[in-house]
């Protein structure tokens, strides 16, 4: 039986695509790591026949784990099925070797047909993906949507705090403020944690 790897984070996301692939009929079977490192070092000894990629990693981001996946194993497939909405996420993800694009709030029937695509050797790219890319969504002018908890750990960030203080602000582990920080840095596309505050406060996002 053909192997399908899932790297999520969120335990309830992964059991959620488990349980979707193991009731669809498709002859899959299904394994689940839950950060990169362990997702490249199960491809070490295993083999794929298509990879379920959330982008919002704790170690490595998804675009990074896809394009290091994509030049050790060659003919790979992956499917990027993430809740960021944004054009230069879906550019990334592409360009770094994804065969596919979806969001976690397609339905199920369109989740399994992006699978069965990829598997067939198409690629596949959600509509609403496929009209963000076209122009025709936007968000604010690109500018990020973000939760509210986000925020929160954004504007400690602002205030010069480490992961530790935040954590202990907001009664959270550090893990988790590490967690958002890497997901507010690939919202925004900001290299680093100055030029995320540089343009938080600049598009109004947060103040001082």
């Amino acid at each position: 039986m053909q192997k399908v790897l899932i790297v999520e984070d969120h335990p309830i996301v992964s059991d959620s695509l488990t349980s979707l692939i193991n009731s669809s009929g498709l002859e899959l079977e299904c394994y689940h790591v839950s950060n990169a490192h362990d997702g490249l070092a199960w491809l070490n000894g295993n083999k794929a026949e298509i990879i379920l990629l959330d982008i919002n990693l704790p170690d490595l981001s998804g675009i990074e784990f896809c394009r290091i996946a994509k030049s050790r194993h060659a003919g790979l497939k992956i499917l990027a099925i993430t809740s960021i909405e944004q054009r230069h996420v879906v550019d990334q993800m592409l360009t770094a070797g994804a065969n596919g694009f979806i969001l976690k709030s397609s339905d199920t029937s369109e989740i399994l047909e992006a699978i069965k695509q990829i598997i067939s050797g198409n690629s596949y790219i959600s509509k609403s993906v496929s009209d963000l890319l076209k122009g025709k969504l936007t968000t604010n002018n690109e500018l990020p949507v973000l939760t509210r908890r986000e925020v929160e750990v954004l504007k400690h960030i602002a205030d010069g705090l480490t992961n530790q203080e935040i954590a202990e602000k907001l009664f959270i582990s550090s893990w988790t403020v590490d967690s958002h920080r890497k997901n507010l840095l690939l919202k925004f596309n900001a290299k680093n944690t100055a030029i995320l505050v540089k343009t938080a406060v600049t598009s109004g996002i947060i103040s001082f």
